[in-house]
């Protein structure tokens, strides 16, 4: 049976609405997983939602605020959800607890850093010195700026020259990381781009979008999926 896989959503600015780009349910289809979009519940349920799935893709959204980092709002901070800062962080500390195979994009990357240990930019404009374009104006299928490949067992075999172009969308970004993760990508300008917990089988999180990519046909951005779900049915196989 194909894996099931779970995909956070984003409530919408009236709080009543959710919301989902379509570029991550064809992104996992076309690898063969089988999505679920997740509404957000109490922590205290959580558990019994992760029991459902075989992997979590954790999709972009809001700040996050940075309380959990330990820090004040700067005044370049966007605006913050907090039953999804709650959900979205206990989804990611059960999914490590479990070896349950996680792939973040954007603010999913964040939130996993956050958990983990590390910190923010608040806003990558204000507080990075000399920072290329992290929000393009133009549509995500193509890129803006350059990546280095620096690290980590997930990313590196899939891009051999060690460099690739990405998109970018996003106000805060990671500063530093938690102890245990790997930075697997950084920008020109320093700011971190992929953290990966290499101990894991499959935990990734990218400030990019690599589902734009991969539902245009990019080889690399379709092998972070095909072995995202690969890694989600090895789980199933085990848990099921």
């Amino acid at each position: 049976m194909k894996p099931i896989i779970g995909v956070t959503a984003q409530t919408q600015d009236n709080l009543y609405d959710y919301k989902l780009q379509p570029v991550y349910i064809s992104a996992i289809l076309q690898e063969g997983g089988i999505p679920v979009v997740l509404p957000i519940v109490p922590p205290e349920e959580v558990g019994e939602v992760l029991d459902l799935v075989d992997g979590i893709v954790m999709t972009g959204g809001w700040d996050i605020d940075p309380d959990y980092y330990g820090e004040e709002p700067h005044p370049g901070t966007g605006r913050l959800n907090f039953e999804m800062d709650e959900f979205d962080s206990t989804v990611v500390k059960q999914v490590i607890a479990r070896d349950m195979p996680f792939f973040g994009t954007c603010r999913g990357m964040q939130m996993l850093n956050v958990v983990t240990g590390g910190t923010l930019y608040q806003s990558v404009l204000d507080q990075l010195d000399n920072p290329v374009k992290h929000k393009q104006e133009h549509g995500r299928k193509f890129p803006v700026h350059h990546v280095e490949i620096t690290g980590g067992k997930l990313l590196k075999p899939l891009f051999e020259n060690g460099r690739t172009r990405v998109n970018s969308s996003h106000n805060q970004g990671a500063k530093t990381v938690g102890e245990g993760v790997t930075i697997a990508a950084k920008a020109p300008d320093g700011l971190i781009e992929a953290i990966e917990l290499e101990d894991k089988r499959f935990i990734l999180g990218t400030q990019w979008h690599p589902e734009n990519f991969a539902v245009n046909g990019h080889g690399p951005s379709r092998e972070i999926f095909s072995s995202f779900i690969h890694a989600a049915l090895d789980y199933r196989e085990e848990h099921r």
